[in-house]
Parts: C-alpha cells; sequence; structure tokens
C-alpha cells in the first residue's frame, strides 16, 4: 500500500489525510511527515476500517513481539469502545497508557498504566514489585486487567503502594 511502511514494530504511515485522522483519534507519534503507529493499535484502526490493512495480520505481527497481543488488544477495544484513548507504552515496556476521557495524548497526562495478563495469571507480593515500582517512578496508578477471553469485559484491578514513613 502506498505510503503505509512495514517497520520492525510498527508502521510507518506518510498519508497527509491518514495521519491527520490518526492523530484525531488519539494515535501515532507526532513527526511532521509522517507518523509511526504500532502494530497493535494499527489492528484497532484496521478493524474500524481507519487503516486499509487486515486487522489480522497486523494481530500476527504484534504476537511476534508479544505474546499478550490479543489479550491487550480486547483491552484496548473495550476502553476505545468506551471513549478512553489507550496506546501502548512508547519506551518499549509492556504497560498500555490509559489517558482520561475527553484528553488526547499530549492534552493530558497519562492517567494509569495498565498492565494486561491472562486469566491464569498468579500473582506474589514480590512478583508485583516491579509493575508497581515502575508506576511509581512515573507518577502513575497501576491497574492489572485480567483478560478471559469467555467474559466480554476484562477484570480490572486497580492497585497503590502506601508507605508509612
Amino acid at each position: 500500500m502506498e505510503g503505509i511502511e512495514f517497520a520492525n514494530d510498527y508502521l510507518i504511515i506518510r498519508q497527509k489525510p491518514l495521519i491527520l485522522k490518526l492523530r484525531s483519534l488519539g494515535a501515532g507519534v507526532e513527526d511532521a511527515e509522517e507518523t509511526r503507529i504500532t502494530y497493535l493499535e494499527a489492528a484497532y484502526f484496521a478493524g474500524r476500517g481507519v487503516l486499509p490493512l487486515e486487522k489480522e495480520e497486523l494481530l500476527s505481527r504484534a504476537l511476534d513481539k508479544d505474546k499478550l497481543a490479543r489479550e491487550k488488544f480486547h483491552v484496548m477495544k473495550y476502553l476505545r469502545e468506551r471513549g478512553y484513548i489507550v496506546r501502548p507504552s512508547l519506551d518499549g515496556t509492556d504497560y498500555l497508557r490509559l489517558h482520561r476521557k475527553g484528553f488526547r495524548p499530549g492534552e493530558d497526562k497519562t492517567y494509569y498504566l495498565i498492565e494486561v495478563v491472562p486469566k491464569d495469571w498468579k500473582i506474589s507480593p514480590e512478583s508485583l514489585m516491579p509493575s508497581l515500582e515502575a508506576a511509581g517512578r512515573l507518577r502513575k496508578e497501576l491497574a492489572i486487567a485480567v483478560v478471559d477471553f469467555a467474559q466480554e469485559k476484562p477484570l480490572f484491578i486497580k492497585f497503590g503502594r502506601m508507605n508509612f514513613d
């Protein structure tokens, strides 16, 4: 497809009207001549008819790098359909970033870091600490999204840390 190029971890889009459309929907990375969008985000927008590509092909590319890509797609779709802007983290971590309703990235800060986990997720306090520390460093709240494909709605659990120093 002209104006759309596949890179290692993302799509590069050089079609001005498509760039503007994606930015209006809260997607893509700001740049004057092109925008980059992760395969996960691209799959969502392909499924919505915004991108002229196959959703399953894009999800397959996302699965090559991330074994939880289907679960993340499910969470992203669920939240976006309810008016939230949800994007994969741009810093290379596995988190999704949730922006408050009514705000676009760049207009307001990320509100939550969402860690997506499968339905058979097992947790101990020690294994939760890296996620809590990452959220704390970024001054965000941490939410865990447990995905069970038999359920329409992911289960969201909010975690926080308290210090009594």
